[in-house]
């Protein structure tokens, strides 16, 4: 009898360790789902429909005040906006607080300062950056900081006009950074004690030309900022810690003997939570690359791609133990989860596939 119990212990820790945990899916259509992860197993639950609203291609969540923000990436005429959820503790369900004007045309990203004051978005069409004030209730108030970018740079059909892709609060969170695409920089912003934005020293981060910023995280010890560039397909390392910004490196995220004119696409860029790795999807070739990243230096290797299980990966998530990433197939309609190898950070696909129309932001909460 004793094995058999030692197996029925074994298994009630496993079922007592696992954990539902709520995933939220920002689309390119009029709808954000929400679907229930097990974070022992990687399966996802039926996705359901848990608010209406017009292309809230990219969300965020905050955490203390229960909130979801998305955007509406449409033009300005058309309601463009960032708009504050309270998401329900029992359902999920979102319930708006709030929405106000993106103050630009397609607004693309949005993102919140760690301490809850601010959100900040980015807009792709206007090639602008707006913040806006956060109450205690996570509503967002009209914008108290505006800038209009200016400028372009070599590619002539994507770079002819400034296109500002994202927008985040760096580890201060007294300083908004911001990646724009069409002129090749990453801009920095001090916020004013009115919420005000403005010039920081350095004004901007230069990014090889043609390069095309898109996203960049910041690296867990906050000392390096990764710049993935979508139109190059390459990753720029550079040591942060203004007015003292150096570049470290510019790495390529494609495989060795990639032809020049073949797509990049580059989209998204994560380090794991264990810091030793570092992913990208890059949308061209449809993969999910791993690269090992030197703490050291900030200096990274790519060791490995694989298929993202679609087409278009624009968006992808690692869950918070880090066991697993869920890679959003934008054209294909399928979230596709992958485990991960602890020591390699090699991707494995599980054979988990949920469909979501237009899947191109995921989140986690909590997480």
């Amino acid at each position: 009898m004793r094995p058999l119990i030692a197996t029925l212990l074994l298994a009630a820790a496993s079922i007592a360790h696992a954990e539902s945990v709520p995933l939220y899916v920002g689309t390119g259509g009029n709808a954000i789902y929400l679907t229930q992860f097990d974070s022992e197993t990687g399966s996802l639950t039926a996705a359901r429909e848990v608010a209406q609203t017009a292309r809230p291609t990219f969300i965020c969540i905050h955490r203390p005040t229960r909130s979801l923000y998305s955007i509406c990436e449409v033009q300005r005429d058309k309601g463009a906006a960032i708009v504050a959820w309270e998401i329900n503790p029992k359902t999920g369900k979102l319930s708006q607080r709030s929405s106000q004007d993106a103050m630009g045309d397609g607004p693309c990203f949005v993102a919140t300062a760690s301490n809850g004051k601010y959100a900040a978005i980015a807009n792709y069409g206007g090639g602008s950056v707006a913040l806006f004030p956060i109450a205690k209730d996570g509503s967002v108030a009209a914008s108290s900081g505006f800038v209009q970018h200016v400028g372009s740079s070599v590619n002539p059909r994507r770079q002819t006009a400034p296109h500002a892709h994202s927008s985040r609060f760096d580890p201060t969170d007294q300083r908004v950074a911001v990646a724009d695409l069409g002129t090749d920089k990453v801009y920095l912003y001090d916020i004013a004690h009115d919420g005000s934005l403005n010039p920081s020293s350095p004004a901007a981060i230069d990014a090889p030309a043609g390069s095309g910023p898109r996203h960049f995280v910041f690296s867990p010890d906050q000392r390096y900022m990764l710049i993935l560039g979508e139109l190059s397909g390459t990753i720029t390392s550079v040591r942060y810690a203004p007015p003292n910004v150096q570049t470290v490196e510019t790495i390529s995220t494609m495989a060795a003997g990639t032809p020049d004119d073949a797509p990049r696409g580059s989209a998204e860029i994560l380090f794991h939570p264990n810091g030793r790795f570092v992913y990208c999807s890059n949308r061209g070739p449809s993969e999910i690359a791993c690269f090992v990243y030197n703490a050291r230096d900030g200096r990274l290797k790519r060791t490995s791609a694989i298929s993202s299980g679609g087409v278009h990966p624009r968006n992808f998530r690692i869950s918070p133990d880090g066991k697993f990433m869920l890679v959003a197939n934008q054209n294909t309609n399928n979230i596709v989860v992958f485990s991960i190898n602890a020591d390699t950070g090699q991707l494995t696909p599980t054979g988990t596939q949920l469909e979501v129309d237009k899947p191109m932001c995921l989140k986690f909460f909590p997480g």
